[in-house]
């Protein structure tokens, strides 16, 4: 699918991924392989986010992001690149593909998901692809493509509310989850009281394993992406 293009956008790519030898093939095929260059790369979304603050984003088109990363989840860093101005154009890489973090991806911004499996040079395809105005979703998504389509549509209230869940899940105080959903702090202790009467249950432990037992924990990019 082709969408309207805007302005040219400078070929500098920010990698996240917390594997340092991932990076450094990424960095590597694309130096080799395209026109696009590495100019910055990150580990953690805490780095990710420092990075998006400096002037070398005038430097950015593109966002190369992993889904799991060490404290926390690709999918936040895809919010903020898509707060910038401009935005940038972002590229989902993950290993382990699923409905939600597909769902998740896309809606929040993503304009390509690309499978690690499928190699560099997929994601040169994908970000040629972006690049022009397409959106480009790795082939092998196929039953997941599907599988989303066919799903029942998800409200942005139903999106946050899972993502409370699997940052409770990590163990998260209200602070820190202030930080990851750009809310306050008492912004966030209300929204999880109003999720736990929600829920029907009396415990934020409580809330984690119902959303366990309904699977909705078991499959979230959050966890296990």
């Amino acid at each position: 699918m082709t969408l309207k293009q805007g302005p040219p956008r400078p070929p500098g790519v920010l990698v996240i991924d917390d594997h340092p030898i991932v990076r450094a093939g990424i960095r590597n095929h694309l130096e080799a392989h395209s026109h696009f260059r590495v100019v910055a790369e990150a580990g953690t979304v805490n780095q990710a986010r420092t990075l998006l603050r400096k002037p070398l984003l005038k430097t950015l088109g593109y966002l190369v992001v992993d889904v799991q990363l060490g404290d926390g989840t690709g999918l936040d860093i895809i919010r903020d690149a898509q707060l910038l101005d401009p935005p940038l154009e972002v590229v989902v890489v993950t290993a382990f593909p699923s409905v939600q973090i597909l769902r998740h991806a896309v809606g929040g911004g993503a304009r390509a998901v690309v499978l690690k499996e499928a190699g560099s040079s997929a994601l040169v395809l994908a970000l040629s692809c972006v690049e022009k105005g397409q959106v480009f979703l790795d082939p092998h998504l196929g039953n997941i493509i599907i599988d989303a389509l066919l799903a029942p549509p998800v409200s942005q209230r139903d999106v946050y509310n899972e993502h409370l869940l699997a940052l409770l899940a990590d163990g998260l105080t209200d602070k820190e989850i202030a930080r990851r959903v750009g809310k306050t702090a008492s912004g966030v202790t209300h929204d999880i009281a109003a999720l736990l009467k929600r829920m029907g249950v009396s415990s934020r432990a409580a809330a984690v394993n119902e959303a366990i037992r309904r699977g909705i924990l078991g499959s979230l990019t959050w966890v296990d992406g």
